[in-house]
């Protein structure tokens, strides 16, 4: 696997051949940005590279001023939904600097993929989204215009688009461009979460065949047997792959997160604690919010069945405080809340629910709507549910049920939303919130 990282890594001449318009005059900077490419869409470090920082370091310092490669280095900042440009202002003047950089003496490819990553940090995410379907449009073979768009409807709860924006370019690539494999499984994931689940698997298993590493293809067929309940299956499936997927280091804790999920629906919750323990508490450490994602979700997962997890929330506070004021997205600050009541902390939880309330008074964006209406509301019905007061958790989840899809994540990780809702209706006094229920 390692070989792939670095054999036949492209140079201008071959971007251009292909129709990639880059303005770098240096080979050295356009082959570590097919590096860095390669790294992102297998969720991947490569160790001979130096893994991805190194990579991104080698490149920017081969042409500092080069397009593309600041287009990735910031790309890559927000699609891990980590670092708001509201808090950190080098951040936000690293984009304006792409953007009036692009514009000066950029190609037109390269001022729409700036002006696209502009957009998304500056929460407008639809805009942006919109901006790589344009790019697509001119340039089908553009990966990274097409894994920015999967991201960033995958952030969106567009599960249509996540589906469509791959179905669009697949026939028009040909199967000898690098990454080839790597469609399969992404349009894999967009079937499965539009419940096409016979399609899905096929792809899937498909893009494995070809590359039994794809991390991704793996998580498909994963989130394919989840929704038919093929528990036994998965496991047995997620098992014996483990040393294929697990080498991808930035999906492995949710591929683990997956595979305890089986665990607990079979109510073994002794081997999903064993691997929460072996697997996933490590990974935390990381700081990526899809890894805290996985982490918060399972261990309230744990509580909503009365498995006892001692304290192994408080290892997660430290993680989550630099975040409290992110507010990124409404499905991070969602399992921020998970964790500030895990750990029933009151002088956390008000910086909280003070710094969501500001957030959504003070600012407009796709996110700061999808808070007002759908983010907050499952905060307060967080810390409804972990106080006790089931009625108020059931009245602020009921009406926005069916529209939680709008903050992101897949169908089985806001699957967590309607067991707390579930949960609440069957703990409430109130005789209309057990009908609900049932």
């Amino acid at each position: 696997m390692v070989e792939w990282y670095v054999e036949n890594l492209r140079d201008c001449q071959a971007w251009k051949a292909e129709g990639i318009q880059i303005s770098t005059s240096s080979n050295e900077a356009a082959r570590l940005f097919d590096a860095l490419l390669r790294q992102y869409v297998s969720w991947s470090e490569c160790e001979q590279l130096g893994g991805i920082d190194k990579t991104l370091s080698k490149m920017i310092e081969a042409e500092p001023n080069a397009i593309m490669s600041r287009v990735i280095s910031l790309g890559l900042e927000a699609m891990g939904t980590g670092r708001s440009i509201r808090l950190d202002q080098n951040y936000q003047n690293d984009l304006e600097q792409l953007l009036k950089d692009a514009f000066k003496y950029g190609t037109v490819y390269e001022k729409n993929h700036a002006k696209a990553i502009h957009m998304f940090a500056n929460d407008k995410m639809i805009a942006a989204c919109e901006e790589w379907e344009k790019i697509l449009n001119e340039t089908p073979n553009d990966l990274l215009a097409l894994k920015f768009a999967h991201d960033g409807y995958f952030y969106l709860g567009d599960k249509q688009s996540i589906r469509d924006s791959i179905a669009r370019v697949f026939p028009k690539w040909k199967s000898t461009t690098p990454c080839y494999s790597y469609l399969y499984g992404m349009y894999a994931f967009g079937l499965e979460e539009c419940e096409q689940y016979d399609e899905a698997e096929k792809y899937a298993t498909k893009g494995l065949e070809l590359n039994r590493y794809d991390a991704w293809a793996t998580h498909a067929l994963a989130h394919c047997m989840e929704m038919n309940g093929r528990v036994e299956e998965g496991i047995r499936f997620m098992e014996s792959t483990e040393t294929d997927w697990n080498k991808c280091s930035l999906l492995a804790c949710h591929n683990y997160w997956h595979t305890a999920l089986y665990y607990i629906e079979l109510e073994k919750y002794d081997e999903a604690l064993s691997y929460y323990d072996r697997e996933i508490e490590k990974r935390i450490k990381s700081g990526a919010m899809l890894d805290i994602v996985d982490a918060s979700s399972i261990l309230l997962r744990f509580e909503l069945e009365d498995v006892s997890i001692g304290d192994r929330w408080k290892n997660l506070l430290p993680i989550i405080k630099p975040h409290v004021h992110d507010h990124i997205l409404a499905f991070n600050d969602a399992h921020i809340r998970m964790v500030i009541e895990g750990c029933d902390d009151d002088t956390v939880r008000k910086i909280h629910c003070d710094s969501v309330s500001s957030f959504i008074n003070s600012s407009s964006g796709d996110n700061s709507e999808r808070t007002r209406n759908f983010g907050k509301p499952i905060c307060d019905a967080i810390t409804f549910y972990h106080n006790g007061n089931y009625h108020e958790a059931v009245q602020t989840l009921s009406p926005i049920r069916h529209n939680i899809y709008s903050i992101g994540g897949s169908n089985a990780q806001r699957d967590i939303f309607t067991q707390i809702l579930i949960h609440s209706t069957l703990s409430s006094t109130e005789i209309d919130d057990h009908k609900l229920g049932k």
